[in-house]
């Protein structure tokens, strides 16, 4: 009975450390690594692609297998690729199946004084 509780419990444990690593370690503002364009992804599934001085906004969903559907505002078809984040790397795969690699992008820090 105790291994079988003990199955259970690291089961659970398991499916809650998968579904934290999808959209939560998304969410932020990424950079091409030759700078330029970026990625924001939000936290409520939204987000945009700035580049050249324009911003395309989308709504997003990520899974923790690195499944990425993006679908940009006035387009009724989704682009789906997929994704990996190795620490503060993040690679989707283009259109064409190649990858892109993008940097998370440093929060500057207020400190607040109380």
């Amino acid at each position: 009975m105790k291994k079988v509780l003990l199955t259970i419990a690291l089961l659970c444990v398991s499916v809650f450390l998968l579904t934290a690593c999808g959209k939560k370690g998304l969410v932020g503002t990424w950079e091409y690594s030759t700078g330029g364009y970026t990625y924001t992804f939000n936290e409520d599934g939204t987000g945009n692609y700035a580049y050249g001085g324009s911003k395309m906004e989308f709504t997003y969903t990520a899974t923790e297998d690195g499944k990425l559907s993006i679908t940009y505002n006035g387009n009724t078809s989704a682009f789906e690729t997929t994704y990996t984040i190795d620490g503060n790397t993040l690679n989707i795969k283009d259109s064409f199946g190649s990858d892109t690699i993008y940097k998370r992008k440093e929060i500057n820090k207020k400190f607040i004084i109380k």
